[in-house]
């Protein structure tokens, strides 16, 4: 009887955890990544002259007919020419709010520590010997899964520099 009990709680344990985690979904027909802006952001000043990043501006929506929740973000930068990435960075794309099916995500941004410091004027940056177009590479990761869902090249955009309400 012991036996009977502990195995038939184990079932319902595992049956009941495996109903929590929701439907498996392929997130390469899931999400969509919308409303993308890139460019080049003006960090301001560094070494001399000013500090332009690589930066990307995004929406995920959701495609799929399930909510979706718990989806992690890589964006990988990649310059023309390079064997590897540039930088990159880990990003919450959807949290523990599952996003409604239709339903897209507020802006995603992101932008990275390493860029360009141009001395003079900034709209020469695309014309100077060391400027390689550039790429970014967007992944999501639900459940161990790893998928590419996204390529956007940099656009040769300047993205200004503003300040926040009360910064000085």
């Amino acid at each position: 009887m012991k036996r009977r009990l502990s195995s038939s709680l184990v079932l319902g344990l595992g049956l009941a955890l495996a109903g929590s985690c929701g439907p498996q979904v392929d997130l390469s027909e899931a999400l969509a990544v919308t409303d993308v802006l890139t460019g080049y952001y003006d960090n301001g000043p560094k070494d001399g002259g000013s500090h332009l990043v690589p930066s990307i501006n995004f929406r995920l929506r959701n495609d799929s007919e399930a909510p979706l929740a718990g989806v992690q973000l890589t964006v990988q930068f990649w310059r023309d020419g390079d064997d590897g990435e540039w930088d990159s960075a880990l990003v919450t794309g959807i949290d523990e709010n599952a996003l409604a099916p239709g339903a897209s995500t507020e802006p995603i941004l992101v932008r990275l520590h390493v860029g360009y410091t141009q001395q003079g004027l900034l709209v020469d940056l695309f014309d100077h010997l060391d400027f390689r177009d550039t790429s970014a590479r967007v992944f999501a990761r639900r459940g161990g899964r790893i998928i590419l869902i996204g390529e956007f090249p940099l656009e040769h955009r300047l993205i200004p520099r503003f300040s926040d309400p009360g910064v000085q």
